[in-house]
């Protein structure tokens, strides 16, 4: 009865592991350790395969293993790469026909054969294998090594199987965070990367140069061979284009059979085997584009070639260009028209201050023992990141912080779109995952007539009790400071959430943690730690977070003028080229 305690008593424990965690590299030790406590082999191990590729397997977890981790390489590795030819048959069954295999005894299974002298090193006499599968593929496998002292029972394979299970789903979810990560980093990167060259563009006077930026980055974000960026007159004729990569490729004439047959095909991706139907060009494996279109009126086009794959996530990257060229350029052509440079600098200042009007007070006591303050300096004239401070109650209070992809006019109008969406929802007494559900529901079709999303985080915080709710769209975590002994700093990392503007029907979560509990919490915005210096490399969340851990009993003033003269000194400028926002929450 005991052993059948303690199984349910780990699975919930494990259960509990997999859910809250977004990374399965981070929990792997200790989920094989909770397995190892209620069944009787005393070894176990997990392998993955990368990608649906079964030519090698990745010794992930060999903490409890003595000799085989020698066979293979450095145990320092976090991960060993092992031919799976190397395995013994009897895992490939496994594998192959997605079954559990037992070898009851190693020195008699024909199938163990090449594993025999392993066995008598490790000290093992049997072993049994689990395939770990997600959506009907196998992604990996665990192999539990049974001594002559170990009993296995049928309810010991049960409960393993059911940890199989939850390592699978630990698996798929720490895929899906990983591929939201990365989309949302290259959005920005598509937004930050347009914002620099369409000051190139007003600085230089030059199409040419823009569009060169344009289309290197573009090639850069999508993994092309090469890429092009088209622009015509009034007529439909080609008045300029610059195609980066190689240049052997004609892009051009690929892309005049779909515009001159009125393919209704922009923002579709042509991998190999449907290209094939339209153009017969052995240069061309692979094809991707959109149309630069003002109202119904087609300006141009933007391509790209031969990725190994294009995917959806390409597809919205490429329309972030297509709508950011075609502000860039009408801006461009306004300003050339009617302003001039003095004259547009001296509008983006007025804008600038109208968008300080658009932000709460910067300070707020919360309690008579918290304050809650932020600091905020836009890149330019006009910036994306916005916060809001809003007092529900005499003991609740609203903190919101949102950042726009891009800058320029069209963010701030976003901005102040979000500002009144936020303040309707908040006196509605929404729960702040409601909130950010009905607000992405709200203005997802003017976030995607522009291809624009934003990141946000909100929290409602109660003086009383000390609960903090918070949920997440897709922006940072937060930092904590714990203060006992020692000083403990924490990322306050739930759900992240997609940013808003994305999927139309996205629902957000919400997590709690008491306030009470901490010295310090701060949220920021990407500014801080994408600063980049002269090598590429970003300031990073590492040293934002050892500032913090050093300063955090001084005020908040203190800590903000730190942070800037490290960004400074970091980065070796004099002004970021990005947003800089940062909000404390604090015992006073």
């Amino acid at each position: 009865m005991k052993n059948d305690r303690d199984r349910v008593y780990n699975i919930l424990e494990i259960s509990k592991l997999v859910t809250a965690s977004m990374n399965f590299f981070e929990i792997k030790d200790e989920i094989v350790s909770k397995m190892l406590k209620v069944i009787h082999p005393r070894k176990a191990c997990i392998n993955l395969f990368y990608k649906n590729n079964y030519k090698y397997a990745y010794l992930v977890c060999s903490a409890t293993l003595d000799y085989i981790p020698e066979l293979f390489s450095n145990k320092d590795e976090d991960e060993i790469k092992i031919d799976f030819n190397e395995y013994p048959k009897y895992i490939h069954e496994a594998v192959f026909e997605k079954k559990i295999v037992w070898i009851k005894n190693i020195f008699e299974d024909d199938r163990a054969i090449m594993e025999r002298d392993m066995a008598t090193q490790e000290g093992y006499i049997g072993r049994i294998v689990f395939p770990l599968i997600a959506n009907n593929n196998v992604i990996g496998f665990i192999t539990c090594y049974i001594t002559e002292d170990d009993d296995l029972t049928q309810e010991d394979i049960n409960f393993i199987s059911s940890v199989s299970s939850l390592i699978s789903l630990s698996i798929e979810i720490t895929k899906e965070n990983y591929k939201i990560d990365t989309l949302i980093k290259k959005l920005r990167g598509a937004i930050n990367y347009i914002s620099k060259a369409t000051e190139e563009l007003y600085a230089n006077r030059s199409i040419d140069n823009f569009l060169s930026l344009i289309s290197r980055q573009m090639c850069k974000l999508t993994l092309s061979e090469s890429s092009i960026v088209i622009l015509n007159d009034n007529n439909n004729k080609t008045q300029s284009f610059n195609q980066y990569g190689n240049e052997n490729i004609n892009i051009h004439k690929a892309l005049g059979f779909f515009i001159n047959n009125d393919m209704d095909d922009s923002g579709k991706y042509y991998n190999p085997k449907d290209l094939k139907k339209y153009i017969n060009d052995d240069n061309i494996k692979s094809l991707i584009y959109y149309e630069l279109k003002i109202s119904n009126e087609t300006i141009g086009y933007i391509a790209a070639v031969n990725s190994k794959k294009y995917t959806d996530d390409d597809i919205k990257i490429l329309s972030i260009f297509s709508s950011q060229i075609v502000l860039a350029i009408q801006m461009y052509n306004n300003s050339k028209k009617i302003f001039e440079h003095e004259l547009l600098e001296k509008e983006l200042e007025i804008v600038s201050k109208q968008q300080k009007l658009i932000m709460s007070d910067t300070q707020i006591k919360f309690s008579d023992s918290k304050e809650i303050v932020f600091f905020h300096e836009p890149s330019k004239y006009i910036g994306g990141d916005f916060c809001e401070i809003i007092k529900i109650d005499e003991s609740k209070v609203c903190i919101f912080i949102a950042d726009v992809m891009g800058h320029g006019i069209m963010s701030n109008y976003f901005v102040a779109m979000i500002k009144g969406v936020l303040q309707t929802l908040v006196y509605e007494k929404e729960s702040v995952g409601n909130i950010l559900t009905k607000m992405n529901r709200i203005l997802y079709d003017d976030f995607d007539k522009v291809n624009i999303f934003a990141t946000a985080r909100i929290g409602i915080f109660d003086s009383k009790t000390g609960k903090a709710s918070i949920s997440n769209a897709g922006h940072h975590h937060s930092i904590g400071i714990k203060k006992d002994k020692d000083i403990i700093i924490d990322d306050l990392d739930f759900d992240k959430g997609m940013p808003i503007g994305v999927l139309k029907d996205m629902v957000y979560n919400e997590y709690e943690y008491n306030i009470n509990d901490y010295e310090l919490v701060c949220i920021y915005t990407d500014g801080i730690i994408e600063a980049s210096n002269q090598s590429g490399e970003e300031f990073g969340l590492d040293r934002l977070k050892e500032l913090i851990k050093d300063n955090y009993a001084e005020d908040t003033p203190h800590i903000y003028y730190k942070l800037k003269e490290k960004l400074k000194s970091f980065t070796g400028k004099e002004s970021l080229e990005d947003d800089l926002l940062i909000l404390f929450v604090r015992k006073s």
